[in-house]
């Protein structure tokens, strides 16, 4: 069993939940003697889940085929159907990898599986299974005569177990034992069966969930919980080589010292893992080896004992990418078992390690692609009030085609469009930055919304490219608040009101761009009233929303918890809309609220830009922020405002490395300020560079105590940390 760490306040508990092991334990070894099966598993309810998880197996060397995890929902399942039913079931791996065939990775060669209910005396805890290779093996009635009378004497010996209160939930990882085939000598160093046959399930169950890491840090999750149950291990660390440094990146039983001491070693150092490393070798150091002693956390109250640990490098071919580290109580073993099992366990940690190298590289590169080609931060249109948000599908490192801008028109208003290219892919991303770019000088050549779509349309025929494009644009005068709309192939725009009423035009929505050539697409006007919201998306959020649509309901419902402020709408439709899966295509969004006429916005909306690396940026934006104050007669909030405009402009001047767009509004009871950026990680602490994230800084803590409403919002390519003071 393993090394209990939990302090001797829980070690009767734990003596008490070892009796429940010993007793499945020996049912299993003797099921898998005398019905000569390849493994035998007993099972139990997984508590909180509707699942049946191995609680113990025993196996023999090439016993694998144990799904450990069974869907309680499903008889096709014989376990499922014993511990439902309460009566023996013999079934065949052909038939469940039928329904399921995801679980061929754990069944590798045909099986035919028999289970019986673990059940007496009216109580039931579970059922026992066991597995034979072949196809269609012929269970006889003698066979499964015996399986089931285990499953009573287990569940007689359970009884009493349950009634003082021991756990009969499985645990997260089977206790897994083999039968000796091999009785060696006493001093012999031969790897009898039964040590051999568990480290080979457990690498093979490692294996298999190695292939579904997606970061480092879920590969050292996974190792942890298998090594420690699995190999009894009581120490684990898994670094990472980076510029010649090693880097944690996860641990489980070390003490902290080792593990600073551990993080400014070199590759060249003299340290047992800058040794392994150097050696390219698996390294074995027994309790006299100074360099390894003071590893291992110890827990209250518990004496000193000594370790020994085996000390591997991680290599992708003939590089090393970063070392593994296992600790394991010295008890008089040889521990070549153990050995051997880490051999075969190295060589899976280099290829997830590389894999996933390789896989966050490319989604960078390709994250940087589609970022570059959206719009850095949308323009201040007076009169109008702009934010967007971009949601990449969750899953795959393809490329998505949604795109938007806001144009400013030379002769007057702003255009704004919403597309969205077919396919997910490097071709598709490409397709897409050439029509935002031909969209863009349509639209500043003066064309109108049907205009620009034909243009764009026949640019589309004779780039010669298989794919095709949805599009919505829009020309709006802030001077009117006329809006004419045009749709190829796209959803129209959500217009929302003032009243809460939602405008309904008739529009053509002609065919998505590139599928007929010659189509003449055609606007609709609309007139918006002051404080009238426009939703342009794109159809990752029609698949996302309740009921698969973005409904007006989505909007409504994400106006009235965000009282009207724009980013918080954003914010909300997002939170809304991505409650469900999202794992087919990115999710693009535009919002637009109309104020008033511009001519009378430009007296209360003011703006600022701050070039990238200014080092006065500060104190001209506390100038500007003054004279308008004056001017607004709002004197009375100069030294809150002064104070909370130096924190957030500070912020994005320092760590976002980018140009900076301030804009102060003024509105009948508030004021409003706006600090957007380039550099889509949310505002980090100013006093402290170290500390992460947003509301944890001083500068956010700042922001947060003294506004009456603040956010720190995704926009574009970067983000608006906003506040508001009110008067």
């Amino acid at each position: 069993m393993n090394a209990d760490t939990r302090g001797p306040g829980r070690r009767a508990d734990a003596r008490t939940a070892g009796g429940r092991d010993d007793v499945l334990v020996d049912a299993a070894c003797r099921t898998l003697r005398d019905l000569h099966a390849s493994s035998v598993a007993l099972f139990l309810p997984v508590q909180g889940e509707p699942i049946l998880g191995a609680a113990v197996a025993a196996v023999e060397p090439l016993g694998v085929g144990l799904m450990e995890r069974l869907p309680m929902d499903d008889e096709i399942f014989p376990s499922v159907a014993a511990y439902k039913t309460g009566r023996p079931k013999v079934a065949h791996s052909i038939d469940t990898l039928g329904k399921y065939p995801e679980f061929a990775v754990f069944v590798p060669y045909p099986l035919t599986i028999a289970s019986a209910p673990l059940e007496s005396a009216g109580k039931r805890f579970g059922a026992i299974a066991a597995f034979w290779p072949g196809i269609c093996r012929h269970i006889r009635p003698d066979e499964l005569d015996r399986l089931s009378a285990v499953g009573r004497e287990v569940a007689r010996e359970l009884i009493p177990l349950a009634a003082a209160g021991v756990s009969m939930q499985a645990g997260e990882i089977p206790l897994v034992t083999a039968m000796c085939t091999v009785s060696p000598a006493a001093g012999d160093d031969t790897v009898r069966d039964a040590e051999v046959a568990p480290f080979l399930y457990h690498i093979q169950q490692l294996a298999l969930r190695l292939t579904g890491a997606l970061s480092l840090e879920d590969v050292v999750q996974v190792v942890n919980r298998r090594v420690v149950a699995g190999l009894k291990a009581r120490a684990t660390v898994i670094t990472s080589l980076e510029n010649g440094r090693l880097r944690v990146v996860g641990a489980s039983g070390c003490s902290q010292v080792f593990l600073r001491r551990l993080e400014v070693s070199s590759s060249r150092g003299g340290m047992p893992e800058e040794r392994a490393m150097t050696e390219k070798s698996q390294l074995f150091f027994d309790t006299s080896h100074p360099e390894t002693r003071d590893r291992v956390e110890s827990a209250a109250g518990e004496g000193a004992e000594e370790y020994v640990w085996v000390v591997s490098p991680l290599m992708a071919g003939t590089r090393v990418l970063g070392t593994c580290s296992i600790g394991f109580t010295a008890d008089g073993r040889h521990f070549a078992a153990e050995r051997a099992a880490l051999h075969a366990l190295v060589p899976l940690l280099g290829q997830a390690f590389e894999r996933i190298r390789a896989e966050e590289a490319s989604h960078a590169l390709a994250r940087q692609l589609q970022q570059a080609l959206l719009p850095r931060m949308l323009p201040s249109i007076p009169g109008l009030v702009s934010t967007s948000r971009y949601v990449p599908a969750s899953g795959g490192l393809e490329l998505g085609g949604d795109w938007y801008d806001l144009i400013p028109v030379p002769a007057g208003g702003v255009t704004a469009v919403i597309g969205d290219v077919q396919g997910h892919s490097t071709a598709a991303t490409v397709v897409m930055g050439q029509l935002r770019s031909a969209v863009r000088a349509y639209a500043t050549d003066g064309a109108g919304p049907g205009s620009l779509l034909r243009r764009t349309n026949r640019l589309l025929g004779e780039l010669k490219t298989d794919l095709f494009a949805t599009c919505c644009c829009a020309l709006l005068d802030p001077e009117t608040g006329c809006m004419r709309v045009a749709t190829a192939g796209h959803p129209f725009p959500l217009i929302r009101q003032a009243s809460g009423d939602y405008l309904d035009p008739r529009a053509d929505v002609g065919p998505p761009l590139g599928v007929d050539a010659e189509y003449e697409y055609s606007d609709v006007s609309v007139h918006l009233d002051p404080g009238a919201l426009v939703a342009f998306y794109t159809d990752g959020f029609l698949r996302a929303g309740p009921g698969h649509e973005m409904s007006r309901g989505v909007i409504d419902g994400a106006f009235a918890v965000s009282h009207g402020q724009l980013e918080a709408i954003g914010d909300e439709v997002v939170k809304r809309t991505t409650v469900f899966p999202r794992a087919v295509d990115d999710a693009a969004l535009l919002l637009l609220r109309y104020e008033e006429p511009s001519a009378q916005a430009r007296h209360f909306v003011q703006r600022l830009e701050i070039a990238r690396r200014d080092l006065r940026g500060v104190q001209r934006a506390r100038l500007f922020l003054r004279a308008w104050l004056a001017a607004w007669s709002l004197n009375a909030l100069h030294d809150e405002a002064q104070l909370l405009l130096s924190e957030v402009v500070t912020n994005a001047l320092v760590h976002a490395d980018s140009d900076v767009d301030l804009r102060v509004r003024r509105y009948p009871h508030y004021l409003r300020v706006e600090v957007r950026d380039s550099d889509p990680h949310p505002a980090i602490n100013v006093g402290r560079p170290g500390e992460a994230q947003a509301e944890g800084g001083r500068g956010m803590m700042i922001v947060s105590t003294l506004a009456s409403a603040w956010g720190n919002s995704p926009s574009g390519r970067g983000k608006t940390v906003w506040f508001e003071l009110p008067f």
